[in-house]
């Protein structure tokens, strides 16, 4: 996953860029920056907006083949999409990738697409979600991806987005294992010594296989393990064992992410669940951390991005996050 940093404009430039912070958040809208001179890059573009764009415009992320830089919350309505106040600039997150002469020019296209697939995760967007900027004012952007340079269109972006394969010369291909490789049940048996980690997502990439490969890879886990494909394996953790691994940060911020990590049905994660609020010492939506110190985890980034993401992350109820949230828009 390419790497996202958090470079928040002030709250005085984006009075002055934005529409306010009302965005709900329906779309992704992907654009390129139609900068080629060398330096353009995702650090240049986001020190451009620190300091306040000359231009009328904002934009949520940029990203170059080195990194993703984010600059406005998700919750600002930028001006990007050039539909005044239609839901291209009210409703949507937005996403530019550099397109500098010094850069790799196809790797910041993945690394593009990887940044929209995060955020399909984090907002629960299905790909249909996912707009060009020509969608909502016919301008001709992201023109270069609309120009299929490298061989990438836009329908190869969204496969790229999908992870259904890789580019390779303006085709979506299938990542097999290359010849040589181990067998589904080599990497099945790995998978079940725990030497690829937790968490489907890394095991797929620490194995170095394509999504449709590591399908037969964890069909071949359940099955070594005696339980159907429908059906999570019986996690070889105690309750007590797995609580205290989420306890130590072991398994990421959400509840989702940390049920993935740790392979386990829901059911048996709210047993987890109630054993780490059982440690602290409080029920359920019991926070343990003030109003104020949650606000400044929030903006130092350690919740992630998307509100539910981030108050499912802090444990509390959503009565106790809009006082988080509203703590938050006063810090900023």
């Amino acid at each position: 996953m390419v790497a996202i940093k958090r470079q928040i404009v002030s709250a005085s430039v984006g009075s002055r860029v934005t529409s306010g912070n009302n965005n709900p958040q329906n779309y992704i809208t992907v654009h390129q920056t139609g900068n080629t001179r060398a330096g353009a890059n995702a650090e240049m573009h986001a020190r451009l907006q620190s300091n306040g764009n000359s231009r009328s415009a904002s934009w949520h992320y940029q990203v170059d083949d080195k990194e993703a830089i984010q600059s406005f919350e998700h919750i600002a309505q930028c001006w990007a999409a050039g539909d005044g106040a239609g839901p291209g600039n009210r409703q949507s997150v937005h996403v530019e990738i550099c397109i500098n002469s010094d850069g790799d020019y196809v790797q910041a296209v993945r690394n593009g697409a990887e940044l929209v697939k995060f955020l399909m995760d984090e907002l629960n967007l299905p790909i249909a979600r996912v707009k060009q900027h020509w969608d909502w004012s016919r301008k001709n952007c992201p023109q270069q991806i609309r120009a299929r340079q490298a061989g990438i269109g836009w329908n190869d972006f969204l496969a790229l987005v999908e992870g259904s394969g890789e580019q390779v010369a303006g085709e979506v291909v299938e990542n097999k294992p290359s010849t040589g490789k181990k067998t589904i049940s080599q990497m099945a048996d790995e998978v079940i010594a725990k030497k690829h980690g937790n968490g489907h997502e890394n095991r797929r990439k620490s194995l170095g296989i394509s999504a449709t490969e590591y399908e037969k890879v964890r069909a071949e886990v359940n099955r070594k393990s005696g339980v159907g494909s429908s059906k999570p394996a019986k996690p070889n953790k105690s309750i007590s064992q797995m609580a205290t691994e989420v306890i130590n940060n072991q398994h990421g911020n959400g509840h989702d992410n940390r049920r993935r990590s740790l392979g386990i049905s829901q059911a048996e994660y709210e047993k987890v669940r109630a054993e780490v609020n059982r440690r602290a010492g409080g029920g359920s939506n019991a926070p343990t951390k003030s109003v104020d110190q949650m606000a400044r985890e929030v903006l130092a980034g350690k919740h992630g991005n998307g509100h539910e993401t981030r108050r499912k992350s802090l444990g509390i109820s959503q009565a106790q996050y809009n006082q988080v949230r509203a703590r938050v828009n006063q810090l900023a």
